[in-house]
């Protein structure tokens, strides 16, 4: 009687273990790590510039099902030139920041909504008959964005907060290069 029941338990126990591993319990449904890349447009905040073109690379790494982590390259360049074509201002950003996104699905449409922090660079000019030198300068920025991913394709909106209303809003498309289902 000792050893059935013991066989008994052994039984139904590896049962469990296998329902629960064929349901897909504790298996990943993503790849953990993938690259998007994005084009977009910038809407600055400030005057001066009216808007300009986006470029990004973004690594990404994630944590868990739900949670990414990456490094987002962007550069930005903004202008805004008179009709005359002989005066105007243009700026332009390079930022290096440490990203976090949060997906609210597992499933191929994915919303999401994630914060990240790091250097801002930039340069304007503003642009008259005489050539000036360009001022430069680096600060800590921030941003904050939402968009989703259906597949590979990923769309967004994100604003990036800097001093002195140098802020911008960026519209953005791109692709994820990996990371998709597993």
């Amino acid at each position: 009687m000792k050893k059935t029941m013991t066989l008994l338990l052994i039984v139904v126990t590896a049962q469990f273990s296998f329902a629960q591993k064929e349901s897909g319990q504790g298996d990943r449904i993503f790849k953990k790590f993938k690259t998007v890349i994005s084009l977009g447009y910038a809407i600055p905040q400030g005057p001066g510039t009216k808007g300009g073109a986006i470029f990004v690379i973004e690594p990404k790494y994630a944590v868990i099902e739900k949670l990414s982590v990456g490094l987002r390259l962007e550069g930005a360049a903004l202008a805004n030139v008179d009709l005359d074509g002989e005066t105007g201002t243009v700026r332009v950003l390079a930022s290096y920041l440490a990203t976090s996104d949060y997906y609210f699905t597992n499933t191929k449409f994915r919303p999401y909504a994630g914060v990240g922090g790091g250097i801002f660079r930039m340069a304007s000019i503003d642009i008259e008959d005489s050539n000036e030198q360009i001022p430069q300068a680096s600060e800590f920025g921030f941003m904050a964005r939402a968009g989703f991913e259906l597949g590979h394709l990923r769309m967004g909106a994100e604003y990036n907060f800097l001093k002195e209303k140098a802020g911008y809003l960026g519209i953005k498309i791109g692709v994820c290069i990996g990371g998709g289902l597993k």
